[in-house]
């Protein structure tokens, strides 16, 4: 059987077709971290992990992972009220959301552990 250069470039245009699609779809998997939040300040000798009420001012926030990881979390309107929240209520949360690089979370969706 002998294939027309139309059946060739047809058959390689379905293929590609079906790369682009299972890559797109494993990009836009989500991903559920669970832990305690964290707010990151800045010491003279480092870094302090507050797991309380923030400070005043914008600070970046961090989930330590129930395995010990700790993963940043980008700045997300879901996260608004996380400076205001008592350590006892930062823990226990679990965000749903893509990683972005190795070690850096956007959140889509926070399950409040309070809530439920």
């Amino acid at each position: 059987m002998v294939l027309s250069f139309k059946q060739v470039i047809s058959t390689l245009v379905v293929v590609l077709w079906v790369l682009i699609a299972t890559g797109t779809m494993a990009a836009e998997e989500k991903e559920s971290i669970t832990g305690h939040i964290y707010c990151v300040l800045p010491t003279a000798d480092g870094v302090k992990l507050e797991p309380g009420v923030c400070p005043g001012g914008d600070h970046p926030h961090v989930v330590k992972t129930n395995d010990g990881k700790l993963v940043l979390l980008q700045e997300s309107p879901l996260l608004k009220d996380i400076p205001r929240l008592s350590a006892e209520e930062k823990k226990n949360i679990t965000i749903e959301g893509k990683m972005v690089g190795r070690t850096t979370f956007n959140p889509e969706a926070v399950k409040w552990p309070w809530l439920n």
